[in-house]
């Protein structure tokens, strides 16, 4: 039992999730507005961002305590968050409008 409440202190909480996806994804956006090239390197940052943040999901005995002490919604909405970040740093490779 203190094992279980011992894992979400060091786990990122959602809103620092959501407010590292929201910043990663405007700053691609951004920067992909600028110069297409720069998808590449937003991508990889959103892609290093999450590993720091979430990796820890991935390892075989951490991440099944978390699912019980955060329960699946945390994964959701970390997952959410990842997507967020990736979808505004495509969203900045489409064309500029002409007005």
């Amino acid at each position: 039992m203190l094992h279980m409440l011992e894992v979400m202190d060091k786990e990122p909480s959602l809103r620092a999730i959501w407010g590292a996806a929201l910043l990663f994804g405007v700053a691609g956006y951004v920067a992909t507005r600028l110069r297409r090239w720069l998808v590449f390197p937003a991508l990889a940052l959103v892609g290093v961002a999450a590993w720091t943040e979430l990796g820890g999901l991935l390892d075989p005995q951490l991440g099944p305590a978390v699912m019980r002490e955060a329960g699946i919604w945390y994964v959701a909405q970390a997952g959410g968050a990842l997507a967020l970040a990736v979808i505004l740093c495509l969203l900045g490779l489409l064309p500029k409008r002409a007005v």
